[in-house]
């Protein structure tokens, strides 16, 4: 076991060291390159080897049968997700999940318009005149791999089945299978509709409360990533702090958290709240915490700047109580969240009555998270607070199996568990159904549209009609304002040019100079049309 974790911590150095190469390159060298590509992943595959040598992982604990079930029924479900997640059918491009329809058409735009050679640190490709607001870390790294050779499609997947492997093994690490439980089976009552219908759907799909595993998981791509890193760092400082030492040379976890915000900014704040809670409850950790903390501040600092845009993006921040409740009442918290509520009440009454420091320096601030994620939006989106809380949820997870599971008589252990989990593994089955997969594109509309821009000059900011699978975005060109959807949930501030770009698309009067106000030199219309703003030359698409 003590190699498969050394394994494990030096892949999680090798992409963090890549991502932050390729970003320095593309810095230095006005952008990326497949030079810059391998000088990356060389480097990053160096880190990966060191920290590999260096770590002495050896307090892994022996699996139990409810550990191997766990871990099967997680790469199965991975698996399945991954394997399909983009796939072809005749002509079709299909997605098997709906909700990653819009998810993976922005990542794939990213994707290709990165290793197009745009300078760093990159304008937005979906909004003209503004900088970039995304943790662009997972889809520089799918990046590197298209420089390298590997094609968008099998990068995505690959990428996909390597980081369900790291965060099946870091969740078993953290808290063993009733972590993996937590994520793949979360949910509230709504799945034992099954009994009364006999149908087997995701139940939880029109809910607040989604599956982790198929609405986060499968479709936040830097969760790939800042899942298992962020519980690789949970589970060094848990055991740096209060046990016996992790063996991971203190360098790894001060290079993974002050990277963490290029993959996931609400990864690096969820941890930043644990953090601040071992330093409150363990005096003998604050030192080092002290020490930590000092020298993250600014690298940390440095990398919110860059993914916030220089903190230009609106950060939805409002007074929300109840989150998504409207008028649903507690039948809202009930359908949603079944007897998971209760029992963190129940949990933060113990921990706060007779829990040690250990307990209190994870339980109290996930709780806290929790309380604000319920009175508080943290997003244009209210729905993204399940950014925040799938972090609260799996780090009291080991707390909940210790301090309220395990104590009762294992029969009592397993009705309980089946109570909590078994909604939300109806609602996995459901969403994983074979008779799912849904068109993105047609191969032969990208063929044809890459054709008509071949002579386009790369980086040419295009006029579309900012349909979220638009054959222009998915090509990875810029737009001079993409999907709506993706707009507003990244906190844009895009509506003078939404209403410039619907000037230019229907040619009313002046729309040359919106054109020119969104540094827009190309027109692409629906009918296929490629017209150039400046002398109105146009090409057909060819369709065959």
């Amino acid at each position: 076991m003590k190699y498969v974790g050394r394994l494990m911590t030096g892949l999680l150095v090798l992409v963090a060291v890549a991502v932050s190469t390729a970003i320095a390159w593309a810095f230095t060298a006005g952008g990326l390159s497949a030079t810059g590509a391998h000088f990356a992943i060389a480097v990053g595959a160096v880190g990966g080897l060191v920290t590999a040598w260096f770590t002495q992982d050896e307090n892994a604990s022996t699996l139990t049968a409810w550990d191997v079930l766990l871990l099967v029924l997680f790469s199965l479900a991975s698996l399945r997700s991954f394997i399909w997640l983009i796939y072809s059918v005749g002509d079709e491009w299909r997605i098997l999940s709906p909700n990653n329809l819009g998810d993976i058409s922005i990542h794939i735009q990213f994707i290709r318009y990165f290793a197009s050679g745009v300078g760093f640190w990159p304008e937005s490709p979906i909004l003209s005149g503004s900088p970039l607001v995304y943790p662009l870390g997972m889809d520089l790294w799918n990046s590197l791999l298209l420089l390298s050779g590997l094609p968008v499609e099998r990068g995505l997947i690959w990428t996909g089945l390597i980081g369900a492997v790291l965060t099946a093994w870091s969740l078993w690490r953290w808290g063993g299978a009733f972590a993996i439980a937590a994520l793949l089976f979360n949910g509230g009552i709504a799945g034992f509709a099954f009994f009364s219908t006999g149908m087997i759907m995701d139940f939880q799909s029109e809910l607040a409360w989604k599956n982790l595993f198929l609405t986060m998981f499968v479709t936040q791509r830097g969760l790939l990533y800042a899942l298992p890193c962020g519980l690789l760092l949970l589970r060094t400082w848990r055991e740096d702090f209060f046990g016996n030492g992790s063996g991971i040379p203190r360098v790894v976890p001060f290079f993974l958290y002050v990277t963490l915000p290029f993959f996931s900014a609400h990864a690096f704040l969820a941890l930043s709240f644990i953090l601040a809670g071992i330093f409150v409850f363990q005096p003998t950790s604050r030192r080092s915490l002290f020490i930590f903390v000092g020298g993250a501040i600014l690298p940390a600092s440095g990398a919110i700047y860059l993914v916030t845009g220089g903190f230009s993006a609106t950060s939805g921040l409002r007074w929300l109580p109840g989150w998504m409740q409207a008028d649903g009442g507690v039948h809202f918290w009930i359908l949603n969240f079944g007897i998971s509520l209760p029992l963190l009440l129940i949990l933060l009454a113990v921990v706060a009555i007779r829990g040690d420091a250990l307990a209190r320096s994870f339980c109290f601030p996930s709780l806290g998270i929790f309380a604000t994620c319920f009175l508080f939006a943290i997003a244009p989106w209210e729905w993204d607070n399940t950014k925040m809380l799938i972090w609260a949820w799996l780090v009291c997870a080991p707390f909940l199996w210790e301090r309220l599971f395990a104590p009762l008589p294992k029969l009592f252990s397993v009705i309980l568990c089946s109570v909590l989990f078994a909604s939300g593994a109806l609602s996995l089955i459901g969403g994983l159904d074979g008779r799912h997969g849904y068109k993105l594109i047609t191969r032969s509309e990208l063929a044809a549209t890459e054709i008509a821009l071949q002579n386009v000059p790369r980086g040419s900011r295009i006029a579309v009609d900012p349909d979220f699978n638009n054959p222009v975005m998915l090509l990875g060109w810029p737009v001079s304002c993409g999907y709506e959807g993706h707009l507003w949930s990244h906190g844009l501030d895009y509506k003078a040019k939404w209403i410039k770009l619907q000037n230019i698309l229907s040619s009313r009067p002046g729309w040359k100079d919106d054109a020119d106000n969104l540094n827009t030199h190309w027109v692409f219309r629906k009918s296929g049309k490629l017209e150039s703003v400046k002398d109105g030359e146009s090409v057909e698409k060819q369709t065959h």
